[in-house]
Order: structure tokens, then C-alpha cells, then sequence
């Protein structure tokens, strides 16, 4: 680790100091007012420090020095390398790949945990899938699994994000279920402040990604604030104008609403254009436009209904004076927009009602 620093360009006395926070730390532990005898610290930063995160991804920080054709990205303990398979040859590459991150580990003394090694594989080359595998640290074979959870959102193999879908419907049920249970007041401030505060975080954390284009769907989603908001006292039976009374956007609106502000946020560099997805066209007659470089005419409808292609296209569905804001802090994009979307209906497809919508994004 001090080495590391050395090599960063951190030196004199703030190296010094750093040094003295490492070396030569004792530990003890008390039990049942029992205290332990001091030993030695041989691994780790103290826990609990200012300093500790920090100087952990510095450790972490070279953990792709040596990768040239995989794409590594880390993320506190987790650590994912991806790869373009088109061949056995490109399996080769990765696997060795692999070796050189194993390597790493060992070069940093660390230790990988082979049982949580988990492979997911994209694309139809079933050949490839059938006839290759990668091995762990150990040399056991990497278990390949439909599903895995990457910073709590269930990635699949089909891109479909089912599983996703279900687990944030399952868990949400259970919550409103919960509430129900334990808050006697149906009041509206009550209810609405229960509801924001518990269950719209789960039903919409990483939405951006994950947002279903399935009608089905898109209504087993929204039954969720359907049946809860029938539950607050004095609210219509009818979904759409309980939506109006209490002043809340279709979970679908909400999602649509997201992405068009990750869009803009794209737009205006203030989160990563990851692959140079979008692009900007200034129109000189219909404003600033949001062009995805993976549009096109035989997309498929997987491909469709990704932040790539309907991030840019409700983008584009937005008035001309919304589109053009620029060098703005993003609460006055927000309001702006909001403003905008006042004046649509917010009708979304659930049971019972209607199996036609009102669509403002063709």
C-alpha cells in the first residue's frame, strides 16, 4: 500500500503520516467487560476511518493496469470484467485476462472468494456457450447462472429484466402490505408520506435501466399504486382521477419522466455518455434534438425499449423550449418539464379500463 502512494507522488510529511496510521496498530476486544491482550493489526485500515475508503481504492486502483482487452469496473468489493465473445479465440483472451486479475490478488495480498464467482452470458451463439467455460482462481469451473445481482438490480440473460421486475413487485407488496398493517390512519398526509418514503424507492430504484416496455408488465406495475392509493380515505375509485385528486404521476409517467431527464443530464455532460450513445442535432427550425447512434429502422423490439433508443425518442416528443434548455441547474430543467407534463393526461394502461392509452410519445 505504501509503495502505491510512493508511485502516486505522495511523499515527505504526508507520507509519513500515513505510514505511522498503518504500521504497528494493536487491537483488542472486550468481552463480557473481559478485555483481551493487545495484538497486532497485520491487514486492513482501522475501521470505522475517514481514511479507510479512501485508501482502499487507491489499493483497488490499478486493478486493470495489465487488462487490454476486457473492460473491468469495480465497485467497492465487487469486481466485474466483460468481454465481446465472438469466437473460442476471444474466450482465450478473457480467460486470460482473468489470470492477470487473479494475479493482481495475489501480487496485492488479497484473496478472491470462488464461490461467489458468477458468469452471464449474452447473444445467441449457443455453440460458444455450450462448448467454453472459465475458471476461477482454483480451477473449478465458473458456475453460469440466467441472473445476477450487480449494485441490487438483477441483470438476465435475455435483457428482459423479468426477474428484476418481479423481485421489485414482490418486495413492494410486502411493504404496503406492512404499512397497512402497522399505520391505523388513512389520511391522505399520512399515506402519501408512508408511500413516497417506503415503496416508491423500491419500485423505481434504477428504473432508468430496467423500465419494462411489456404491457403486461407496465399494468402489474401500476395495479401496485393503484391498490394503494384506494386505500387512502375520500380518494375516487377511478385510477386516473385519483391521480389527478392527489396530485401523483403514473408509476409509468414517473419512469418516462426519469428517463427524459437522464437523457438531458446526457445531453448536458453532467453524467457519462457511456459508448457515445447520444448525440445532440441543433435544428435550426425544431431546436436541439437527442440522436442515439443506435437507431434504425430494424431494431429490434429488445433494443427498442432501452434508455438508448426511448431515452432519445421522449426526448425528442418534448416541446422545442424544453428541449433547448441548456447550462441550467437540473431542479429548473425538473420544473420545467413538470410544468409540461401537467398539461398531458396521465392515463396509463391498467386493467379494467381501457386497452388503449393516450400516448404523447409515438
Amino acid at each position: 500500500m505504501l509503495s502505491k502512494f510512493k508511485r502516486l507522488g505522495i511523499t515527505g510529511k504526508i507520507f509519513n503520516w500515513i505510514e505511522s496510521f498503518l504500521r504497528d496498530r494493536q487491537q483488542t476486544v472486550i468481552v463480557n467487560g473481559v478485555k483481551s491482550k493487545q495484538q497486532e493489526v497485520i491487514s486492513g485500515v482501522p475501521q470505522g476511518s475517514v481514511l479507510g475508503p479512501l485508501i482502499f481504492l487507491i489499493l483497488i486502483g490499478d486493478i486493470d493496469e495489465n487488462i487490454l482487452q476486457s473492460f473491468v469496473k469495480s465497485f467497492a468489493d465487487d469486481t466485474h470484467a466483460t468481454k465481446s465473445i465472438k469466437n473460442a479465440e476471444d474466450v482465450k483472451i478473457l480467460q486470460q485476462e482473468l489470470h492477470i486479475l487473479y494475479q493482481w490478488t495475489v501480487a496485492n495480498n488479497m484473496k478472491l472468494n470462488d464461490t461467489k464467482f458468477e458468469l452471464l452470458r449474452y447473444g445467441s451463439n449457443t455453440e460458444i456457450k455450450k462448448e467454453t467455460h472459465y475458471t476461477s482462481p482454483s480451477g473449478d469451473k465458473i458456475e453460469e447462472k440466467a441472473f445476477v445481482k450487480d449494485l441490487g438490480v438483477l441483470m438476465s440473460n435475455d435483457c428482459l429484466f423479468k426477474d428484476q421486475i418481479e423481485s421489485t413487485i414482490e418486495k413492494a407488496k410486502n411493504l404496503i402490505s406492512w404499512i397497512l398493517r402497522t399505520f391505523i390512519s388513512r389520511s391522505k398526509h399520512t399515506m402519501i408520506t408512508l408511500y413516497k418514503s417506503l415503496v416508491i424507492p423500491i419500485l423505481e430504484y434504477c428504473s432508468v435501466l430496467w423500465s419494462p416496455s411489456a404491457v403486461g408488465l407496465i399494468q402489474r406495475l401500476e395495479e401496485i399504486q393503484k391498490s394503494f392509493l384506494k386505500q387512502i380515505k375520500g380518494t375516487p375509485q377511478n385510477y386516473w382521477e385519483s391521480l389527478k385528486q392527489l396530485k401523483v404521476y403514473s408509476l409509468q409517467r414517473r419512469r418516462e419522466r426519469y428517463r427524459i431527464i437522464y437523457t438531458w443530464k446526457i445531453l448536458e455532460n453532467l453524467v457519462p455518455n457511456v459508448n457515445d450513445c447520444f448525440k445532440h442535432k441543433d435544428h435550426p427550425r425544431l431546436g436541439r434534438l437527442c440522436v442515439s447512434k443506435y437507431a434504425g429502422p430494424n431494431n429490434s423490439r429488445l433494443r427498442d425499449s432501452t434508455l438508448n433508443i426511448q431515452g432519445a425518442k421522449l426526448f425528442n416528443a418534448m416541446p422545442k423550449n424544453i428541449r433547448n434548455l441548456k447550462n441550467i441547474p437540473v431542479e429548473k430543467f425538473k420544473n420545467a418539464l413538470d410544468k409540461h407534463l401537467q398539461t398531458i393526461p396521465d392515463e396509463p394502461q391498467i386493467h379494467g379500463y381501457t386497452i388503449f392509452s393516450f400516448r404523447w410519445i409515438e
